[in-house]
């Protein structure tokens, strides 16, 4: 028996806008990283993390892209609220709302050097650490991909959503297995070129999102 769509109402002008921040924030955040890894070829990308350019004399980059990437989050959050109608749905909104405090919270206070020992974290190190664990963001991707399928007007964007946002999730599983049980990175550990993948998954389908939202406010 196949499954009768729901019909959606819709968007807002609101709701449109913010699809469109959603892709400008997004499309400039990569641009930034983009930007860093020429700026700064000092950080090596297979073993680095991303945060540590904020460490460089481009810093204020880095926390410019945290900031553009919280952007995107909540813009997306604002964009496809009117069409969430399953209760996994709106638990996605709240983990993506929380990944959105976690990346802010990152894009706050500077990482600690890779290199550096557990034992000698400072404060900035250890709450940019903290809001870097917040960030589940390929989880609501693929719970929010699941609720907004069952619309008629998402249904078209079913295989994509939901193949990113696997992606996603399949990216932070290989990236959290890298991370070494004593805390000690290398060249050996293939971290920094993980971690760049997640989040290369994680804003593509933010940008995914954010154009359909803006084609759907568009039809009107």
């Amino acid at each position: 028996m196949v499954k009768q769509l729901v019909m959606a109402k819709p968007l807002t002008v609101t709701a449109s806008i913010f699809a469109l921040v959603s892709i400008f924030s997004g499309a400039l955040f990569v641009l930034l990283l983009c930007s860093l890894h020429l700026l700064q070829p000092e950080f090596d990308p297979t073993w680095r993390f991303i945060s540590e350019y904020a460490l460089g004399d481009f810093g204020w980059m880095m926390h410019l892209a945290f900031g553009l990437l919280a952007l995107a989050q909540i813009s997306v959050a604002i964009t496809i609220f009117p069409h969430i109608r399953t209760v996994t749905g709106y638990i996605g909104l709240v983990i993506l709302g929380i990944s959105a405090i976690g990346v802010i919270i990152a894009g706050i206070f500077v990482t600690d050097p890779i290199s550096a020992s557990p034992d000698d974290a400072t404060f900035s190190g250890s709450m940019h650490s903290i809001g870097a664990m917040l960030d589940y963001t390929p989880l609501a991707a693929l719970l929010i991909s699941l609720s907004l399928c069952r619309l008629d007007v998402w249904r078209p964007m079913k295989r994509v959503m939901l193949t990113i946002a696997m992606i996603a999730i399949v990216a932070m599983l290989v990236f959290v297995l890298q991370i070494p049980q004593d805390g000690q990175f290398g060249p050996e550990v293939l971290a920094g070129m993980f971690g760049r993948f997640l989040i290369l998954a994680e804003i593509t389908w933010l940008i995914v999102v954010g154009v359909h939202g803006a084609k759907l406010g568009a039809s009107k």
